[in-house]
């Protein structure tokens, strides 16, 4: 039923390709804007590649209107803060097939320069299939996901459940992921539990294991801003593990900014999480920090009130002071340069004031 239910989507495209051909080229053509979190974007990006999907599995043989959509993507690629490959990019052989005089060759060349990623990863030869009916129905959750179908990804999610005669840690990590694309993040604190539960069952699972078990559970209940358990876990995390195995890996780290973030968050309740996570976080080399490990340990003392954030702050504020040095001197770090230093120079001067 979700299958055929994407491919209707995938045909209501038709109308999209009329308005293209009558001169509209509003929602599919480059419209680049400026998102407050990643920074230069394209508004769309989904559209163009709802239109190249069609293209693919409507089978529509049209020179003029693939090689229109192919360079679109290219400006996107080329500007894009984000960087990436993108899905539209990697349907190539859309415009391959027009291609045996060799007159897209500079055009795919472009493509395989247009950024790192696309240097790395673009294949010019990229074949995909364009039969619709041998994509499975994991395969369809993900072409849903893609193109922004949340209402068919969900029915698709719902058949897909039932096909799954015995729940691994792979098909709940799989499920998870696709909950939380969904929204729908009620169910994923039972299939937390139950990969944390076999972790803990299993013989030879490592401390590393073990504890990056409660940590997954642990970015749940902060994601769902129910600090009252996540608390909790905390706290169990240092009273049962040897936590101190993991002391020079990263993931010990990580479970640090989960408790710097409870804390922040719930401090009437965190005194003892706060002085166990400071101690902790003053045994760790200081050349190993990294901004949010600085940000959101200042925020949990200023939470707790303990003048230590005051300390934090100015090595904060040494560390993006290290980091524009750093960028201005290194030749090779134009591009990164150009990106990033305006950033760290607001970071910095933030911190001054």
């Amino acid at each position: 039923m979700g299958k055929e239910q994407l491919k209707s989507k995938l045909e209501e495209q038709q109308a999209v390709y009329q308005a293209l051909k009558a001169g509209n080229d509003n929602t599919v053509r480059y419209k680049e804007f400026h998102n407050g979190e990643w920074g230069t974007d394209d508004e769309n990006y989904i559209d163009r590649l709802r239109l190249a999907y069609y293209f693919l599995y409507c089978h529509i043989n049209d020179e003029e209107a693939v090689a229109f959509l192919f360079e679109e993507e290219l400006k996107d690629r080329e500007r894009n803060s984000f960087q990436g490959i993108g899905s539209t990019l990697q349907l190539t052989h859309l415009i391959r097939k027009y291609n045996g005089d060799g007159k897209y060759v500079g055009l795919l060349e472009r493509a395989k320069n247009a950024n790192f990623d696309c240097a790395c990863g673009y294949d010019p030869d990229g074949q995909m299939e364009d039969d619709f009916g041998t994509n499975s129905l994991q395969d369809c959750i993900y072409l849903c996901r893609e193109m922004g179908y949340r209402d068919v990804m969900g029915s698709l999610v719902d058949e897909w459940k039932k096909t799954i005669t015995e729940w691994s840690d792979s098909n709940r990590r799989v499920l998870i992921d696709f909950n939380t694309f969904l929204e729908r993040n009620g169910e994923n604190e039972r299939l937390y539990q139950e990969q944390l539960e076999e972790i803990l069952s299993t013989e030879k699972s490592s401390m590393g294991d073990i504890i990056s078990g409660y940590k997954n559970l642990l970015r749940h209940y902060i994601h769902m801003c129910d600090y009252g358990k996540a608390l909790c876990l905390c706290e169990k995390v240092i009273e049962t593990t040897d936590y101190g195995q993991i002391r020079t890996l990263r993931l010990f780290k990580d479970i640090l900014e989960d408790c710097f973030e409870v804390t922040a968050n719930h401090s009437k309740a965190a005194a003892g999480l706060w002085n166990w996570a400071k101690t902790e976080l003053q045994k760790v080399p200081q050349s190993s920090w990294y901004g949010n490990l600085y940000i959101k340990g200042i925020a949990a003392a200023k939470a707790m009130n303990d003048p230590y954030g005051k300390q934090l702050e100015q090595e904060y504020e040494n560390f993006l002071a290290k980091k524009v040095r750093r960028a201005f001197r290194n030749p090779d770090l134009r591009n990164w340069r150009k990106r990033y230093v305006p950033t760290l120079c607001f970071l910095y001067l933030a911190c001054r004031l």
